[in-house]
């Protein structure tokens, strides 16, 4: 976090300085003693008080005022379309939202403001000028509203405030217009100035505040609801073909999804995010939030979706390079206290090679949240990079540059889409931490299916429960796999970088042994054309359970496993299940196999296919220690 305290010059020092260059131009005005004239929320207990007086021009970890960055779109107002139905721009769609225009857009708009006040100042002349200014680093980045005649109304570019409103005192309300994306462009803090000439005095106050940082949601908080591909609408909402019949297997996944989450109490409809056959809603968008302090001392949050930075490598259209799949994102998403953020390095349009040939790295399934730990309590952010195969670079450091959740990246440059969500998830755990980390496990696949064939079970079909005309090797058994070379060779390939990316969890985040759940899984290498410039890949063979999605209600989804049969049941499964139950989890089977599982060259499973809305009453604001 950067604390930034600023030495504000104050009482006679201050005024005599002034002075000195006013007396170029005017006669020194007389000393005044410095008082307060403006109050912000310093305390960071939603209320303002003289308690908020003290240290109210610098910003600690303990002690700022905080304002939301105001990207929500309060009255629905922002359009999906151009005019007579014409596609927007990426640009053009992210451009919409409340602090875009000089407006405070109603109540709810007005509770995302951060209140400030000018403490009535008696005695002041109709003659008194006064100004209320940013300062220029901000001059952009923030937007001050006063209240005149019952309502809110934007301060004029001069930040001209009038004498009746100096001597009454005045109600302010300030918005963040933007997040921090880059430091070096803008660190987040605005410092308000007032200035009052009156009968030839000069008077000054000054209040430091912070935007609030965009933090990742994290895997413990329960789930609202489900976000999945409408099968019925085209890519985005803005016209386009819809898909002239349903993805293979859409109906059983949708279907065992509405069960599992019923068995969980969560009741609520999907979200049917247009799709025109792009399913793979995991990816399209990182689902986060803002908050500051409210009403009361609450935490105040506005939820922010964060579109996937991933350009696709046949895009051709340099105004809409993004995923068109992820428009919903703003075309349909954002609304009353939701917001929707772009961020991606534009020129990557010009280099298709990052995603042709090194993997979707800028997917939103690319990224996770450890849940709440140690000195970050509202998590910390894990993304898979390495080389060339990494994420966006202005996404990563936009991510970084919030300050909170300080991202780690690991290697998952060995896995052919290279998604960190093919190997690693988070369930509430009855332990020490409260949680445990789901990471699957290629060597505890093959154990059992080493133990299944050592007790008279090698003749088995590896893959049961499904058509075998709809998998790589029809028919084929559990000890032909065993001798398999492609699955020898893809599970110590996966091993290996399942290993490493445990190890930088451990360095960087003291995830040890104890805080993790194994569960089996069976890994594939890939055969890949000899001008590929990356080698030695692999992806799941048998659907991974570890690619999942926690309830946060003590339940988890995850793939149906299809494995070989032990007394009746799936082999996988039970093993999951048992792995699962010691940490109190409850383990909801779902059917992907058609639809995402054995899709393409890698295919993906349920976190692929779903993306979520949680619950975020439980969250922890981010501005109190741990």
């Amino acid at each position: 976090m950067n604390d930034h305290p600023m030495i504000i010059r104050s009482g006679v020092t201050a005024l005599m300085a002034i002075a000195a260059l006013a007396a170029l131009t005017a006669p020194a005005p007389a000393e005044e003693a410095p008082g307060t004239l403006l109050r912000v929320d310093a305390g960071r207990d939603g209320t303002l008080s003289a308690a908020d007086d003290a240290g109210r021009a610098t910003w600690t970890s303990g002690r700022g005022a905080i304002m939301l960055p105001n990207l929500d779109d309060d009255t629905s107002r922002c359009p999906a379309t151009g005019s007579s139905g014409a596609r927007l721009t990426d640009a053009a769609l992210a451009a919409c939202h409340d602090a875009a225009d000089a407006v405070v857009n109603g109540a709810a708009d007005l509770a995302d403001l951060a209140p400030m006040r000018l403490l009535p100042v008696p005695g002041t002349t109709d003659s008194a000028r006064a100004t209320l200014t940013p300062d220029p680093r901000s001059r952009d980045k923030v937007r001050v509203f006063i209240e005149r005649d019952g309502r809110y109304v934007a301060l004029g570019a001069d930040g001209a405030v009038r004498p009746g409103e100096l001597r009454d005192g005045a109600k302010f309300a300030v918005e963040a217009r933007d997040i921090v994306r880059d430091p070096a462009v803008w660190a987040g803090f605005s410092d308000l100035t007032l200035t009052v000439t009156d009968q030839g005095k000069i008077s000054t106050d000054r209040v430091r505040l912070k935007v609030a940082p965009v933090l990742f949601q994290h895997d413990l908080l329960p789930l609202r609801r489900a976000v999945v591909a409408d099968p019925a609408q085209p890519a985005s909402l803005e016209g386009g073909e819809a898909p002239g019949e349903p993805s293979p297997g859409a109906a059983e996944y949708r279907r065992d999804l509405r069960r599992g989450l019923d068995a969980e109490g969560l009741n609520r409809p999907f979200v049917e995010s247009p799709a025109g056959g792009d399913q793979w809603m995991g990816d399209m968008f990182k689902a986060g939030y803002a908050s500051m302090p409210g009403p009361g001392g609450r935490e105040h949050r506005i939820t922010v979706n964060l579109r996937s930075p991933a350009i696709m490598p046949d895009s051709t259209d340099r105004d809409r390079p993004l995923r068109d799949a992820s428009r919903p994102v703003f075309t349909m998403m954002r609304g009353k206290d939701v917001a929707g953020i772009q961020e991606f390095d534009a020129t990557r349009i010009d280099r298709p090679d990052d995603n042709l040939y090194y993997g979707s790295a800028s997917s939103s399934g690319n990224f996770g949240t450890i849940p709440p730990h140690g000195k970050y309590p509202t998590g910390r952010i894990v993304y898979g990079g390495s080389g060339k195969f990494s994420p966006d670079s202005d996404f990563t450091r936009m991510l970084a540059a919030q300050g909170r959740q300080d991202p780690i990246a690991v290697d998952t440059s060995w896995l052919g889409v290279g998604h960190l969500d093919e190997f690693l998830h988070f369930v509430p755990a009855k332990n020490g931490r409260g949680w445990a980390a789901v990471v699957a496990d290629p060597r505890m696949g093959m154990d059992l299916l080493e133990k299944l064939a050592a007790g008279g079970g090698g003749g088995q079909r590896l893959v049961e429960g499904v058509d075998p005309q709809k998998t790589d090797d029809p028919n084929i058994t559990v000890a032909e796999a065993l001798r398999k070379p492609e699955l020898q060779e893809g599970v110590r390939l996966a091993s290996q970088g399942i290993d490493g990316a445990l190890r930088r969890l451990r360095e960087q985040a003291g995830i040890t042994e104890q805080d993790i759940i194994r569960i089996p899984a069976l890994f594939k290498k890939l055969d890949i054309p000899a001008d590929y410039p990356r080698e030695n890949l692999v992806a799941t063979y048998l659907p991974n359970a570890a690619n999942g999605i926690s309830t946060g209600t003590g339940g988890y989804l995850a793939p149906a496993q299809h494995s070989p049969r032990t007394g009746g049941k799936d082999l996988f499964e039970l093993t999951t299940e048992r792995a699962l139950a010691q940490a109190g989890v409850r383990v909801r089977w779902i059917e992907d196999w058609e639809y995402s599982h054995n899709v393409g060259t890698v295919g993906g499973d349920i976190h692929c296919v779903t993306n979520v809305q949680r619950d975020l009453s439980g969250t922890a604001p981010w501005w109190k220690p741990a």
